[in-house]
């Protein structure tokens, strides 16, 4: 399965770096006497300027066969192969040729153009976002490890989290190094293992959940050309908040008989366990909102992050808008059909851009400038198995990523003495004391 992920990540990549260019194009509109627009494109060769900037000299390049249709021939007779254009380009899309008004001129960067032309500041601003973001998921998975009852440092879970992007990097296929957090969380707390382990995925549901909240008050303020994602944003969003009102509320989980249903399932006493533990959490309002508070700036940072990169890149369309693209697209990209979603968010990213009226091509720069920053981020979150106790926390996590046990003296395995109410660390930390809840 998971040659059969790196194929398709393989696949979707490919498909959406067909989409891109290597070289500009010039993309010209007008109509015959008000009637419909056509639109015609033809490569061409930047001599002067910054394709961002309004003013452009640029070298036309079209066989004869690909001559421009009678609506643009008309107002530009002189056009041949290799003519040398001045372009204007102006508001809302208009400009002109020569000096001859258009209804549209738009000059399309190739990959080439993006690269050169990329502001270097961008990609340190990205990284300064995403990495703030991080520290705002630690926040919440440090606050949700205090409510199941295996407090810790917030610094000891910063290590553990980053540690686990690093491995995400290394073992493409688990998602933000979750499995590896919960088997350190669980060896840490021997005596609540069910609890540690639910924080995890209590973890991802509230980020999942709230990015869709997000998407659906982004897209029913955004303007008309998203108005096709209302809908399927609607219904996720409505779906994930109606399944956590079932599950939090006792009547509907007795009416749909869930703890049996549970029992009658494989290893049904520990998914009885792990409800369990879940429905604590779930009836702590204050726990609830703090983690929906904390997710909501993490993907407004995060969508930051990605909209200092397409700016960077050159796409000028507004904050709102990459809000939409990025809450979209990374819901999308979480389904695992490729390893990180590789491929699969290149093509939502460029997909969005245009309908969101900027360049494909863009939308799959930004997706790898932004896989890049995740791809820093996890390396320098490798620095944290580097560093003392940092032996033994890799050998926690081959261990998960392999799913064998652990033998020896694990990082996270001191004994709980109930005399002194102490709670064991859930990592490589020297004896931490914290009063029990």
């Amino acid at each position: 399965m998971r040659w059969v992920g790196i194929a398709l990540a393989l696949s979707f990549l490919w498909y959406a770096l067909a989409q891109v260019s290597l070289g500009d194009h010039l993309v010209l509109r007008a109509s015959k006497d008000g009637g419909v627009p056509v639109t015609w494109s033809a490569p061409l060769s930047l001599l002067e300027g910054n394709w961002r900037g309004k003013e452009l000299k640029g070298d036309i390049e079209f066989e004869p066969e690909a001559a421009p249709p009678a609506e643009i021939g008309a107002l530009l007779p002189e056009l041949s192969s290799g003519s040398t254009l001045t372009i204007q380009v102006g508001e809302e899309g208009k400009g002109s040729i020569d000096g001859i008004e258009l209804d549209g001129v738009e000059v399309r960067p190739g990959l080439s153009s993006i690269l050169k032309s990329a502001d270097g500041n961008a990609l340190p601003l990205g990284l300064a976002a995403l990495m703030f973001a991080t520290l705002l998921i630690n926040t919440r998975w440090w606050l949700l490890l205090h409510a199941a009852g295996c407090p810790t440092s917030w610094l000891n879970a910063l290590r553990i989290t980053y540690t686990g992007l690093f491995f995400n990097v290394i073992l493409p296929g688990l998602s933000g190094g979750d499995l590896a957090r919960g088997w350190i969380a669980a060896r840490g707390h021997p005596e609540r293992r069910s609890a540690a382990v639910v924080t995890v995925v209590a973890d991802r549901v509230f980020g999942l959940w709230a990015m869709t909240l997000v998407a659906l008050a982004a897209v029913s303020i955004s303007d008309l050309r998203f108005e096709s994602l209302r809908l399927p944003v609607a219904a996720a969003a409505a779906g994930l908040t109606l399944a956590w009102v079932i599950y939090s509320l006792e009547g509907p989980r007795r009416w749909l008989r869930l703890q049996e249903r549970l029992q009658r399932l494989p290893k049904g006493s520990i998914l009885v366990d792990l409800d369990r533990v879940g429905q604590e959490l779930a009836q702590r309002p204050k726990v609830v909102l703090c983690s929906l508070g904390l997710s909501f700036a993490n993907h407004f940072t995060s969508a930051l992050a990605i909209f200092w990169l397409a700016r960077g890149l050159g796409e000028e369309i507004s904050f709102l808008q990459i809000l939409v693209i990025s809450t979209v697209a990374n819901t999308l990209s979480a389904i695992p059909l490729a390893p990180g979603g590789l491929g699969v968010g290149e093509i939502l990213f460029g997909g969005l851009f245009r309908m969101a009226g900027g360049s494909w091509a863009l939308g799959v720069g930004t997706s790898l400038a932004w896989r890049l920053e995740l791809l820093a981020v996890g390396l320098i979150g490798g620095l944290a198995s580097l560093l003392p106790g940092g032996r033994e926390m890799r050998q926690e996590f081959r261990a998960a990523a392999k799913g064998e046990p652990v033998v020896g003296n694990s990082p996270g395995s001191q004994s709980t003495s109930e005399t002194n109410h102490q709670d064991p660390p859930i990592g490589p930390e020297d004896s931490t004391t914290v009063s029990s809840p």
